[in-house]
């Protein structure tokens, strides 16, 4: 008898939950198999991966799991993540470059941002978590993206940093996203405002620089 698959996004994510805090690595990977088979990949990542790792964070700071278990979930979606950032890796279309701000070690919303991007038609250089200022600068002077996304939980993270963002902005666009980026910090550091979950910010993105939807022959799964 065939095992039904998880009918709802809040079933996806307690099949994960149930899996990955277990310690089941090969039961998580063919939960995500199966998800991204089911939702395509914006909708997985958007509905139950981002859900669940953000799940995965309160539970772990209320102390409902342990340091393993998230480490555990953690170390499994990153690595599914980066499958998919190389999935599509291209040579020709936009160039974005993609940073956590110094101090910001949450990355899964960036890598999902440069998943759907390079799905749209974008190259990425992903410089991804903790990125000096200075580091960022160079490469956007080496690379001359067409656009630069960072990300911060923490609206200080920008406002630290806002001198050097804004002489960023001077030659590129800067976009900020995640829970830290405000109207305010946007306006402080220059940069444009990335609204929305990682995915929708990608297509904003996508869509403020006009750029085409992609191929549908493309793959959706990995």
């Amino acid at each position: 008898m065939t095992t039904p698959h998880p009918a709802t996004p809040s079933d996806w994510r307690d099949a994960l939950q149930q899996t990955l805090e277990s310690f089941d690595e090969t039961g998580g990977h063919r939960v995500l198999s199966q998800v991204f088979d089911e939702l395509g990949v914006e909708d997985a990542l958007s509905q139950v991966v981002l859900p669940y790792l953000h799940d995965v964070g309160e539970r772990w700071s209320a102390g409902s799991i342990g340091v393993a278990q998230e480490h555990c979930a953690s170390n499994v979606l990153r690595s599914r993540l980066s499958l998919l950032m190389g999935a599509t890796e291209r040579t020709e279309g936009p160039l974005a470059v993609l940073a956590c701000m110094p101090g910001e070690r949450h990355e899964f919303g960036l890598m999902a941002t440069a998943v759907v991007l390079s799905r749209l038609g974008w190259r990425i250089a992903y410089l991804g978590a903790s990125t000096p200022t200075a580091e960022l600068v160079h490469a956007c002077r080496s690379l001359q993206p067409v656009a630069v996304v960072v990300t911060a939980q923490r609206a200080t993270a920008f406002a630290a940093h806002a001198p050097a963002l804004r002489r960023l902005a001077a030659s590129t666009t800067v976009h900020l996203a995640a829970r830290g980026a405000t109207d305010e910090m946007a306006t402080l550091c220059g940069a444009t405002l990335l609204e929305g979950d990682p995915v929708w910010a990608a297509r904003g993105l996508h869509e403020a620089l006009g750029r085409s939807e992609p191929d549908a022959s493309e793959s959706t799964a990995v």
